[in-house]
């Protein structure tokens, strides 16, 4: 589910993103906060009524990675260059639900393949 809370909002991200366990991304691969996560959009759907976005599947999304102190979730951030895929299609906070497999991860120059053997969605 879409969420926008307030939550410190990473630098090049806005203040909507989707919640991860920290047992499916920061802790298994060692993640500090701003770490940069790509993905793909498998499916967009509103809550409780028919919505088409087809064009949006497949899409690539960047996310900015913001790390839950308290609690088991991290938060994945749609940067600012993402964001407006979603927006324009009038996609809230609360209202939809969005389907994406996670794909890379960059952080610190580097490039790391999230689970290369299988898709892991979230």
């Amino acid at each position: 589910m879409l969420k926008s809370e307030g939550v410190f909002v990473p630098e090049g991200a806005v203040n909507i993103f989707l919640r991860v366990p920290k047992s499916f991304l920061s802790a298994p691969y060692e993640l500090q906060d701003n770490a940069v996560v790509l993905g793909e959009i498998l499916g967009v759907e509103e809550v409780g009524r028919e919505f088409e976005a087809d064009e949006m599947i497949g899409k690539e999304i960047e996310f900015v990675l913001r790390q839950g102190y308290l609690g088991s979730d991290d938060w994945l951030h749609f940067s600012r260059n993402s964001w407006p895929l979603l927006r324009d299609y009038g996609i809230f906070p609360d209202y939809f639900q969005i389907t994406v497999v996670l794909k890379e991860i960059r952080t610190d120059g580097e490039t790391i393949p999230i689970y290369p053997k299988r898709d892991v969605v979230v």
